[in-house]
């Protein structure tokens, strides 16, 4: 029997329902990839420590008049000064500082009182003597020409002109800060809480200084410093720290100073 056009459009119509829908291939993740050589774990790093404070600023430089003098020259041994040489000894006592400031006093005198401004910090500082020793054909002679009180170390950087407290600084070499001596004696003692007044010194045998034990429980050292209006000078090193205290005698004329070594 032959198919008409009807016909075959009707059976052409379950070829199409019979259509299927696609369904899409899930593609799966790719496994990791293991190291060729096995990796240990980290181990936890433990906590960090805080960053150290800054060091402290350095303290600022004292503002002090240079020394008009070459100093170091009263601590060399053998140093001559016209027909003077100098001799330097080293004492086996010391002077007890815990208050962090030396003065200076005419025992006699008790007005004549005076504190370094420069801090020395505390300690038992040594002691030198600087002796102007001269020969000639009656022999020989010393006499002191200064004092200097070791407060620290060298090496010493610069020589600068000692100030008081309660003073202004000086404006020229003319008006160096001096203490009066009238009784030939002047004192090094911790400036502690103040002048003890008057101190009962009996002038000191020769060139060694005499030990003088204050009611306050303060220890003083006297010396043969004869008369006279003397100035004090520090050696400081190169970060303004005092390495020494030199109390200079003036036994010097600017002649003496100024002469070449014969």
């Amino acid at each position: 029997m032959a198919k008409t056009k009807g016909t075959a459009k009707k059976a052409a119509k379950p070829t199409a329902a019979r259509k299927t829908t696609k369904v899409a291939k899930v593609v799966p993740a790719p496994k990791p990839k293991l190291p060729a050589v096995a990796v240990k774990p980290k181990r936890p790093t433990p906590p960090s420590l805080p960053l150290p404070p800054p060091p402290p600023a350095p303290p600022p430089v004292r503002d002090e008049l240079a020394a008009p003098r070459d100093i170091a020259r009263l601590l060399r041994y053998g140093e001559q000064f016209g027909p003077h040489k100098i001799d330097v000894r080293m004492l086996p006592l010391q002077l007890p500082v815990s208050s962090g400031a030396l003065a200076v006093v005419d025992p006699s005198a008790p007005k004549s009182w005076r504190v370094f401004d420069r801090p020395t910090g505390d300690g038992q500082f040594r002691v030198m003597l600087s002796v102007a020793r001269t020969t000639d054909k009656t022999g020989t002679k010393e006499r002191l020409a200064a004092v200097v009180i070791h407060v620290g170390r060298p090496p010493i950087a610069r020589w600068t002109v000692a100030h008081y407290k309660g003073q202004k600084k000086p404006k020229s070499a003319d008006q160096l800060p001096r203490v009066p001596v009238t009784s030939g004696s002047l004192v090094l003692v911790d400036a502690g809480t103040g002048t003890p007044g008057a101190i009962a010194l009996t002038p000191p045998p020769g060139l060694a200084p005499a030990e003088v034990p204050l009611t306050d429980g303060r220890r003083a050292l006297g010396f043969a410093s004869g008369n006279g209006e003397l100035a004090a000078y520090w050696g400081v090193d190169a970060n303004d720290k005092p390495v020494c205290l030199v109390v200079d005698f003036d036994v010097f004329t600017q002649k003496d100073w100024k002469a070449k070594p014969t």
